[in-house]
């Protein structure tokens, strides 16, 4: 895959640990992370609560490496969504993935999840996002289907 990039970014509200946020992020993703430049800053929320916002940055091999990595955790269900919305994901050169941060954390698992309370992440593709790279997607998603059954 022509991965240039990935950035991972979660959000530890003051009520959340951040130790088990970070935990499990590194228990999923093993080794990968240690190569991550990583980000924090803290911003105040609606109602002035603190939020940090913590953002890994994966180039080049490990990023591919985690991409592979997400692809080949996605179950057989989220891999249909994936394609099905594939091209409301793509901007430019880039694939925007929401998972579910507190099914991470509870079951050490990756879900497709677009909506609030969870962790982002974005993949930059070397070069502009093609229909030949759509079609790649498409393929690493379907074959990881079809070892799924």
């Amino acid at each position: 895959m022509r991965i240039s990039s990935i950035s991972i970014t979660v959000f530890c509200h003051e009520t959340e640990d951040k130790n088990k946020i970070i935990s499990s992020l590194t228990d999923f993703f093993g080794n990968i992370l240690n190569s991550a430049e990583i980000y924090e800053t803290t911003v105040e929320g609606h109602y002035g609560n603190s939020i940090l916002i913590i953002e890994y940055r994966l180039s080049d091999k490990s990023a591919e490496e985690l991409a592979d990595k997400i692809f080949n955790s996605l179950d057989s269900a989220d891999l249909l969504y994936l394609l099905s919305t594939l091209d409301q994901r793509i901007e430019k050169n880039r694939l925007h993935l929401r998972i579910d941060k507190q099914r991470l954390i509870a079951e050490k698992k990756i879900t497709i999840k677009d909506s609030d309370d969870v962790i982002k992440i974005v993949m930059n593709f070397k070069g502009k996002m093609t229909n030949e790279l759509k079609e790649e997607l498409k393929q690493i998603a379907n074959r990881n289907l079809r070892s799924q059954f």
